[in-house]
């Protein structure tokens, strides 16, 4: 085994150690020998899970910097999702009544973030007696997300009446799945939170010093 190749097939490639067994029809502990003597650091457990979901790369790209609608789609979308968020690990969602709020969010994602789209999915709760079908067509067409993208489903509570429903649409959560990009998300609401509290008087430092435009 040649340094060069098992760094092709580990680094470059970014197979894991099983994968780079069965490539090489050998065993995971001589894969494992291998890696020790040309010193070549192992992949964390939570690493090769995140690598094995994203063999191609992150699904997003965060610039340097940001035009002038990055910069105002980047602070509606943070103080959106601090609103109206998920504050659970992983999964990004939001949801929403309002088709301008989940079209404002998706556009920090598509144009701030520019999220891989393949990965986005719209889950709509739709009342049981208005049609899955047209509330399915009328977020497709208004988010221009395809159409099996959009599952539509049928919200049975015995509560709730037709006559009190906001939307004959229902209600939409918008999901993209990246543990690397919701933590910047996280990180980054957390910065701007700390910003927008600081005193009046430090506001005109604030500006000269901090730019929203930065990556936080």
């Amino acid at each position: 085994m040649q340094e060069k190749e098992l760094k092709e097939l580990y680094c470059e490639r970014r197979l894991s150690m099983m994968e780079v067994a069965e490539e090489l029809n050998v065993s995971h502990a001589k894969v494992f020998y291998w890696l020790k003597k040309f010193d070549i650091a192992r992949r964390s457990w939570k690493d090769s899970s995140y690598i094995k979901q994203n063999r191609h790369g992150d699904p997003f790209f965060i610039p340097d910097k940001f035009s002038f609608r990055e910069r105002e789609l980047l602070v509606a979308g943070l103080l959106l999702y601090w609103a109206e968020g998920s504050k659970g690990k992983g999964a990004i969602r939001i949801a929403n009544l309002d088709h301008r709020m989940i079209k404002v969010f998706l556009n920090f994602l598509r144009e701030t973030c520019r999220v891989d789209d393949n990965r986005l999915f719209l889950y709509v709760r739709v009342y049981k007696e208005f049609s899955l079908e047209e509330a399915r067509e009328y977020w497709c067409n208004f988010l221009n997300i395809p159409s099996q993208k959009v599952f539509a489903y049928p919200h049975t509570d015995t509560r709730s009446k037709k006559n009190k429903q906001w939307s004959p649409y229902g209600i939409a959560t918008l999901e993209f799945h990246n543990t690397k990009l919701k933590q910047w998300l996280d990180s980054s609401i957390e910065k701007l939170i700390q910003k927008l509290l600081k005193s009046k008087d430090n506001y005109k430092n604030i500006r000269q010093h901090a730019s929203i435009g930065s990556r936080f």
